[in-house]
């Protein structure tokens, strides 16, 4: 695990901070705007306007949720927001209810990726604003979609050619059919799935996954009765995806500091 007590930005970005956003209409419509810019852009398109967002950043706060900003030179570069809760409309969607760190949103302009800012606002986020009884991560991801899979071949190789096949049906703007699984099949596929990228992390698809990878290491995600525990997409049965869960008491350790 990296040394979370270190700031992953000081030798690469000057004039940068982070800090919760100001509950003043200034800041908040300049979140906002980040908010449309960065899901409106490459690799989201989606179609936020202004209003729409302030709309979304206005919400969270009434909610209670934790916003921090990144900032450089005063520009509100990044912002991730959590809540202490799984959001109420998404609880039936959610194994666990309690003591977790639901992470919303982590994003951050175009032009400021690739420099650790997400990464730095995750380290703030774990060293500073963790509940001691916080003893799970959830987050929302665009983790691997479920596939039929009749054993023909092996699970690897039908996750490579899904993935590859999905691949060409989203760039020529092609619907992807996601297959009606029970739970116990969803649960049994998803089983398969983590057991695989813990060897093969290069077939995790999820930006969000390869975020904490990179900051836990290797990731420990919670189980319940040998089984793996997950959130479906909110967003509805036809979008649904694996939402691993990641247990902090097993990924991450805060009492101990790298020399």
């Amino acid at each position: 695990m990296r040394n979370l007590n270190k700031n992953w930005l000081k030798d690469k970005v000057d004039d940068y901070t982070i800090e919760e956003l100001k509950r003043i209409k200034s800041e908040i419509i300049h979140c906002s705007n980040t908010y449309k810019n960065v899901f409106n852009g490459a690799p989201f398109y989606e179609s936020w306007s202004l209003e729409s967002a302030l709309e979304e950043i206005n919400s969270y706060i009434e909610d209670n949720a934790l916003i921090l900003t990144s900032k450089f030179r005063e520009q509100i570069i990044g912002f991730i927001i959590a809540i202490n809760k799984v959001p109420d409309n998404q609880r039936q969607y959610a194994q666990y209810l309690e003591n977790i760190k639901f992470i919303e949103e982590i994003g951050v302009l175009n032009e400021f990726r690739k420099n650790g800012v997400a990464s730095e606002m995750v380290r703030i986020l774990l060293l500073k604003y963790l509940r001691p009884d916080d003893m799970y991560i959830g987050y929302r991801t665009n983790a691997m979609r479920y596939f039929d899979y009749n054993g023909s071949e092996s699970f690897e190789s039908a996750v490579m050619r899904v993935q590859e096949e999905d691949k060409i049906k989203r760039t020529n703007k092609e619907k992807i059919i996601i297959p009606e699984f029970s739970e116990n099949e969803k649960q049994k596929f998803i089983n398969k799935y983590i057991e695989l990228i813990k060897n093969r992390p290069d077939l995790d698809v999820s930006n969000s996954s390869a975020l904490f990878r990179n900051i836990f290491g290797m990731i420990n995600y919670s189980r319940i009765d040998g089984n793996y525990s997950f959130q479906k997409d909110p967003t509805g049965d036809g979008n649904d995806r694996i939402f691993p869960i990641i247990d902090l008491s097993k990924s991450l350790c805060l009492t101990k500091k790298e020399k």
